[in-house]
């Protein structure tokens, strides 16, 4: 029986490289600034999903068996949240978007609108 997923996350990251197109639905990490695409550990993320959307601190990120397995902090009750993501599914169940480039959306349309910024602060908190 043929492997329908890549070995290791090494592997995976390869075989994005090479083949950009086959891997498109497991970009669920979206920067604005340039990076490298890898997110930052401790760093905050904005998750959506259908059922809703809240912030979290990512903690570790594993693979095995073409399973990406994400270990979250949800930021507001310390509350630690599992996420698996099969990378052959190409309709994933949720979005991660740096709360940074977040803020930083916001607080650019603030200097071009001269909104407040302590308005703006009460939204983000």
């Amino acid at each position: 029986m043929e492997r329908k997923y890549p070995n290791s996350i090494d592997e995976m990251v390869s075989e994005m490289e090479k083949y950009p197109d086959a891997y498109q639905h497991l970009k669920v990490f979206l920067r604005h600034e340039n990076s490298n695409g890898i997110p930052d550990f401790g760093e905050e993320y904005l998750a959506l999903s259908t059922s809703g959307f809240g912030l979290y601190r990512i903690n570790s990120i594993d693979y095995q068996n073409g399973i990406i397995n994400i270990l979250l902090t949800e930021t507001s009750t310390n509350k630690v949240v599992h996420y698996s993501l099969d990378v052959n599914n190409k309709r994933p169940s949720c979005l991660f978007i740096r709360w940074k480039d977040v803020k930083n959306m916001v607080f650019d349309e603030c200097m071009k609108s001269k909104i407040n910024d302590n308005d703006l602060l009460e939204l983000i908190g």
